[in-house]
């Protein structure tokens, strides 16, 4: 979301919103500021962190091993939720956010409204492709600085010179020219191609 570590020497003001502040055995300081105030902080004994909450309750990370097409649809694939809220679920999914689910589901051709379970197997192995794509992708290019994000080093991220659905509302569909179109979906703002991203007619 917003909220983003720094080390600063001690002498230097700090900003607004920073909220934690670690003071280090070299004389810096590594600050905490969340604008949002969406981040929590939580202290565990070592080794004890993945079993207790709130880790302990999160869901697949798309960038181990272990995230297969069969994976990803042991864990969604009975589910009638519909794709963009279960995908930002992170007990579902561990990492995604509005910005990569957007990304996602686009290049896997589904529309955000789709029910977990209408899914066939195909349709499940490019999702899964499509998330692992998108994600590897974005971390090669450094993230995304939609508004405020920087990295530790104070560097923007260039994801966002990527992107062909996120924020392309009214641009042309980098695949088949039609205009990409937004709405809200369980509260998120959701981009999307109609012609690439269709609902299957019911059968």
């Amino acid at each position: 979301m917003e909220g983003r570590y720094g080390v600063y020497p001690t002498d230097e003001p700090i900003e607004k919103h920073t909220h934690v502040i670690f003071h280090l055995t070299d004389g810096t300081e590594l600050r905490y500021r969340d604008v949002r105030q969406f981040g929590t902080m939580h202290i565990f004994k070592a080794g004890e962190e993945w079993n207790l909450p709130p880790l302990h309750k999160l869901g697949l990370e798309p960038l181990d091993p272990a995230f297969t097409p069969m994976a990803l649809k042991n864990r969604i694939g009975d589910k009638p939720t519909k794709l963009k809220p279960l995908l930002l679920n992170q007990e579902a999914v561990a990492g995604l956010g509005n910005i990569y689910v957007d990304e996602a589901l686009h290049r896997a051709g589904l529309h955000p409204e789709r029910p977990a379970n209408s899914l066939s197997a195909k349709e499940m192995k490019k999702l899964h492709d499509a998330i692992t794509t998108v994600l590897q992708e974005a971390v090669e290019a450094g993230g995304s600085s939609i508004k405020s994000y920087v990295n530790g080093q104070g560097e923007m991220g260039m994801f966002q010179q990527q992107l062909h659905a996120y924020g392309q509302t009214g641009k042309p569909c980098r695949t088949c020219g039609q205009l990409i179109e937004k709405t809200r979906l369980a509260g998120r703002g959701t981009h999307y191609c109609p012609k690439c991203q269709r609902i299957p007619a019911q059968k």
